[in-house]
């Protein structure tokens, strides 16, 4: 009896310990960008060389009142789903198994009710904000239309995931975290090859570059890297932001170079094959690959944490498990996205450095790097607190600074 006794204290021990450091991960990340938004803003002289002050403060305005609406977000989905693994594990008992098509409904319902709360937040950070700051070309309809759109995209994708785990629980008893991770995998791959395809002509239409200068100069930069472009597409973005965008996306022969129509209307020629051949970089590199793969270690750790948790407490496969899981992994994965964003930030600087190599200019490089801040509202040098916890891309002056060490000025 000692030794049984003995032996739940320890694991029980085990599940308060996980749970604290998950927790304290997701905690710290919170309290970073508060401590980040909370401390006052200073100039040096470099940022100043390259950006106005009234710049400066305008957009430390747009990045407070951003960060806080994401926080008060943040803050609100957790207590939401605190309350749902509490409601599942009162009302369903241990073990207790509900049909698939069941189990889809409940959490389809849980799901769409977190859209439906989540809309006014939503609609005030990407609407009322980013017309406010004067970076958005939205109506409200258009934008309405466009987050129903992309929250019933989350809402069927996230629907599945939850119910596959869940049928994984229950028909891999002791070993599901294995082949969930392969099934993570593939969709993966397979998302990153469709989403070009399917998903993204659902939010923008796409044309290829008419600039037959612009295009030969940009298949020219690409062969001399060696790499392959057919083609360059352009987004219509100005139907719905301000802002200038350049990306690189899909795999395979969904692979692609996608530029914002604003990027094109706006910066010189120079400029944009600056950009391109930043994402050139990405190509180069094979960052989306590295990505998946990156993403699917990450994915295979996160399971299996979470198999040692319902194991530790002696959690049978049923569907009170699903809310717990679904809280325990979006704690963790709040928790840990610090470490996703540098590995983003040294893929990043790693395409920064083949597009000063390709395009040669570091004068248009760095000219091209203030344009976009100043089109897209970006803080120049924000707190280090607020780059540890949430920066995917190099802040601009971090990317001027490296721009001027290989101009030697």
């Amino acid at each position: 009896m000692p030794n049984i006794a003995g032996s739940r204290v320890a694991v029980a021990v085990q599940v308060y310990v996980l749970w604290a450091v998950v927790g304290a991960a997701a905690l710290l990340v919170w309290g970073a960008v508060l401590a980040g938004l909370r401390a006052p803003v200073a100039s040096d002289p470099l940022t100043l060389r390259y950006f106005s002050g009234p710049f400066l403060s305008r957009a430390e305005q747009y990045q407070r009142v951003s960060l806080t609406v994401y926080l008060v977000r943040q803050a609100m989905n957790l207590l939401l789903l605190t309350a749902a693994a509490l409601a599942a594990w009162r009302y369903f008992a241990p073990g207790q198994r509900l049909s698939i098509p069941a189990a889809a409904g409940y959490l389809f319902l849980f799901l769409l009710l977190l859209q439906l709360l989540n809309l006014p937040l939503a609609y005030y950070r990407g609407f009322v904000i980013e017309h406010r700051f004067e970076l958005s070309s939205y109506s409200a309809a258009g934008w309405l239309l466009d987050y129903a759109k992309s929250g019933l995209i989350s809402l069927l994708l996230t629907t599945a995931a939850l119910a596959g785990l869940y049928f994984l629980m229950l028909r891999f008893t002791g070993r599901w975290w294995l082949p969930a991770g392969l099934l993570l995998t593939f969709f993966m791959f397979l998302g990153v090859y469709i989403f070009p395809v399917v998903i993204d002509p659902l939010f923008y239409r796409f044309t290829p570059l008419e600039d037959q200068e612009l295009n030969s100069a940009i298949v020219d930069m690409a062969a001399e890297a060696g790499i392959a472009v057919d083609q360059v597409l352009v987004a219509d973005a100005s139907r719905r932001t301000t802002k200038a965008n350049a990306y690189f996306t899909g795999l395979g022969r969904t692979k692609r170079i996608v530029v914002f129509d604003t990027l094109l209307h706006r910066f010189s020629r120079e400029e944009v094959l600056s950009v391109v051949a930043h994402e050139m970089g990405h190509w180069r590199h094979g960052h989306i690959f590295k990505g998946i793969i990156l993403g699917a270690a990450g994915g295979f750790a996160a399971l299996g944490l979470l198999f040692l948790l319902l194991e530790w407490m002696g959690e049978p496969p049923g569907f009170r498990a699903a809310p717990l899981a679904f809280l325990f992994l979006t704690v963790l994965a709040l928790g840990f996205a610090p470490v996703e964003n540098y590995i983003s930030r040294e893929f990043e600087r790693q395409a920064d450095r083949e597009a000063l190599a390709l395009a040669g200019d570091a004068e248009t490089f760095i000219s091209m790097q203030q344009r976009l801040a100043v089109a897209n509202l970006a803080v120049a040098r924000p707190h280090p607190l607020i780059k540890f916890a949430l920066y995917t891309h190099p802040p601009v002056m971090e990317r001027i600074a490296c721009a001027l060490e290989k101009q030697g000025g």
